[in-house]
């Protein structure tokens, strides 16, 4: 039996538009049916009677089957088999109107206030069951991402499978938006659902289909997507959501066919204005500032900002300047009791006033006479509480206008946020002094790190002390107008960042889609894009809202799309700073392949390493450098990768054993970790307690710091033990290696550098 296909079928808008006339937001399973064929999808034949006396012979000979599914038609009736609105009979005329006449007067009984409108009549579809053989299929529109695909496991035990099958073999989502048939296809291979169909399984090889029919299918679908559940469908009217499940492939055809389907409607809420995002040059280094809060007789958060600009050193002082009512000079800096009043328009106005004392007043003013070029909310206490969203509302409306002027209008940075540090600006607007959070100058000043949460980002700034000092901290806190995206585009251009490390609670509507685009383009320039995503649950949603106001989106959603699109999203906060210091140091150290010597002193370490290679591979040694290693180890020791050198081999030769593995051409990154708690190694500050001092030349650390700048080779390295070694650690971070606290976290960074 072949199934009936639509290639040229109506547009899908005029049925949109009728459901919408009948105020229904859900389509009917014939109203499926007419998009799917639209798009052209294959759909079984069908047929819609009013009642049983509408069924002839010309309709069973229409449906061309032996069998028949018979559906009651109701917009109430979503769930039809619950109330015995689904059965299966032969395709007679006397069949199938006994069982219309079943199936509406089930429905009326169970749900007395329905619209019962008659029945589906369907061709009973013919196929080879099995696992992935059918398949759920659907779209959505994502308020962060726009149209968005997912293909996974179907059939009545879709919901079982989807959580017992291992992630990836379970399905797969993608960003519809410019889907090729590569990535069609690289967006199914590896699930069950492509083995099933395409042969790849022992019990699925009679009757494969090519990957070109699945790749076709999923094209299909993707146009679909991208043109009725993006933000501007056609007569603005599209679909929130549409699932198939299942499709499958019709016996004796390569055809994967719509059994089931349903779909809802929604009118998209229109995107906010694009931001000059050029303009935030002037925000990231301004030539002039004001600071609207500063207190002239207390130390409150304002004058701890208007100190740290004067600090900072990159704003002239006689370029900052304080709004204050009675005050004629704070810090030195000059006070105007307007803005008015003040000898120029500001690059920079950073807020700091209390919500209740009119914080959202003063933005809006600001913004609506263009008082200010941009503009840092520090003040919290808006969207992220009940009474403050009126608050907020009215600021973003402000913004939007301005963004509509010829000009461009101002960019607002927060509010709930700590604002920026900037090395190339020479400034910072955290209201906490240098003794909380002193700068320091670190090796790594190649990151950029964007973070929804100011609190974080003073975290991750400490933690990394000594290591990495970003080229920009941003806080940008509940996005009122300037969007992580923003900040991405406008750094993007800026090639002294090799490393951008992004924190995020939660995406503005369509500022998903802008990251994807942006994101790819740096990947795909050579250069790392690093995500924590917060708000997993439903638990952290609920936080992630309580704090900076962040309309979560479905974290799945968010981390399939920009792994597809090359970021690294990171698990674990952890994992996310141990990326961040390495991809900083080991920038313009590519690896030639996935081939790993490590070198460890502890037997323990070398079994971790090998353990948990993340992607990685032990290298084969090559005979000169097992004969170098032989010379060096201690003489009980076997030459095996890793290699376990024990607690009594001194210095010297450990660094030889690191550089002859270093130099095997047959290696591409090299880990070298330790116990350094054995007097074979040199790994101690200088004491009068002992005679060791690891800052003078043929100490533990300073070898490895030759060994490592001597090389073009990615290394990671470990020091497992506590605080008494802590000077060693951070002399060879100081020196720009990358270097952890155990080996698993060691091997772990290197995985995803190497591997990525």
């Amino acid at each position: 039996m072949e199934p009936e296909t639509a290639t040229a079928g109506p547009r899908s808008d005029p049925v949109l538009e009728a459901a919408e006339a009948e105020r229904r937001d859900v389509l009917l399973e014939h109203e499926v049916y007419a998009v799917l064929a639209g798009a052209g999808l294959h759909v079984p034949a069908h047929r819609c009677v009013a009642a049983p006396d509408e069924v002839d012979a010309a309709l069973c000979t229409e449906l061309r089957s032996e069998e028949a599914v018979v559906k009651v038609i109701s917009p109430q009736i979503l769930h039809k088999s619950d109330v015995g609105g689904v059965v299966v009979v032969r395709n007679t005329p006397g069949s199938l109107r006994d069982a219309v006449a079943a199936v509406t007067s089930a429905a009326r009984t169970r749900v007395p206030d329905a619209d019962v409108r008659g029945a589906l009549l369907v061709t009973k579809v013919r196929f080879r069951p099995g696992l992935g053989r059918e398949v759920l299929a659907g779209l959505r529109h994502d308020r962060a991402f726009g149209p968005v695909l997912f293909l996974g496991a179907g059939g009545l035990d879709t919901e079982y499978l989807l959580g017992a099958l291992r992630e990836e073999a379970a399905g797969a989502l993608r960003s519809a938006a410019r889907l090729g048939r590569d990535e069609a296809l690289d967006l199914l291979r590896g699930t069950a659902v492509h083995a099933a169909l395409c042969g790849g399984l022992r019990s699925s090889r009679k009757g494969a289909i090519p990957e070109e029919s699945l790749a076709r299918f999923v094209l299909a679908l993707a146009k679909l997507a991208e043109r009725m559940a993006g933000f501007e469908p056609p007569g603005g009217l599209g679909l929130s959501e549409l699932e198939v499940n299942p499709f499958v492939v019709a016996e004796g055809t390569e055809h994967l066919v719509a059994l089931d389907g349903l779909a809802r409607l929604h009118r998209p809420e229109p995107l906010p204005a694009p931001r000059p995002v050029a303009n935030l040059r002037r925000l990231l280094t301004p030539s002039s500032a004001v600071v609207i809060g500063a207190s002239a007789e207390a130390m409150n958060p304002g004058r701890i900002i208007l100190r740290n600009l004067a600090r900072g050193g990159g704003v002239p002082q006689d370029r900052i300047w304080a709004l204050h009512p009675r005050a004629e000079e704070i810090d030195g800096c000059r006070a105007y009791a307007a803005m008015s009043s003040l000898p120029g328009v500001p690059d920079l106005a950073v807020v700091s006033v209390p919500a209740d004392k009119g914080a959202d007043r003063i933005v809006t003013e600001v913004v609506s006479q263009h008082l200010a070029h941009t503009v840092t909310l520090i003040t919290g206490g808006f969207g992220e509480t009940e009474g403050g969203r009126e608050a907020e509302r009215r600021m973003r409306e402000a913004v939007e206008e301005s963004h509509r002027r010829p000009d461009g209008g101002v960019l607002v940075n927060g509010g709930n946020c700590l604002g920026i540090i900037s090395l190339p600006g020479g400034y910072t607007t955290f209201f906490l002094p240098p003794y909380k959070l002193p700068p320091r100058d670190a090796p790594g000043t190649n990151a950029a790190s964007i973070s929804q949460s100011g609190a974080y980002l003073v975290t991750q700034i400490s933690n990394l002390e000594g290591a990495v000092r970003s080229r920009y901290s941003i806080s940008f806190g509940n996005q009122i107008d300037v969007t992580v995206s923003d900040y991405l585009e406008y750094l993007e251009g800026d090639r002294e960042v090799s490393v951008f490390a992004v924190y995020l609670e939660g995406f503005r509507r369509g500022d998903g889609k802008r990251f994807l685009d942006i994101a790819r383009r740096i990947v795909d320039g050579g250069r790392t894009v690093l995500l924590y995503k917060a708000g997993r649950t439903r638990e952290g949603r609920a936080a992630a809202a309580s704090h900076t106001a962040a309309v979560v989106g479905d974290y799945d959603v968010c981390r399939d799309l920009v792994r597809a699109a090359g970021v690294i999203e990171c698990e674990s906060l952890d994992v996310f700073e141990d990326l961040t210091m390495t991809f900083s140091f080991l920038a313009g150290r590519p690896a030639a392949g996935r081939r790993v010597a490590v070198l460890s002193n502890a037997g323990f370490e070398c079994t971790a390493a090998a353990d948990g290679l993340h992607g990685l591979e032990l290298a084969d040694f090559a005979p000169e450098t097992r004969e170098r290693l032989r010379a060096l180890l201690p003489g009980m020791v076997d030459v095996h990768n890793p290699i376990d050198a024990t607690p009594v081999c001194p210095t010297e030769a450990y660094a030889g054993c690191a550089e002859a593995i270093a130099s095997d051409p047959g290696v591409d990154a090299v880990v070298v970790a330790g116990v350094p708690a054995t007097p074979a190694l040199e790994t101690l500050a200088r004491s009068d307690e002992h005679d060791e001092d690891i800052s003078r030349p043929g100490s533990y650390p300073s070898r490895l710091i030759e060994i490592f700048r001597a090389s073009a080779k990615p290394f990671v390295f470990s020091v497992d033990s506590g605080a008494l070694y802590d000077g060693c650690v951070q002399r060879m971070r100081e020196a720009g290696l990358p270097c952890f606290r155990k080996v698993d976290r060691a091997m772990r960074a290197l995985g995803a550098f190497v591997v990525r």
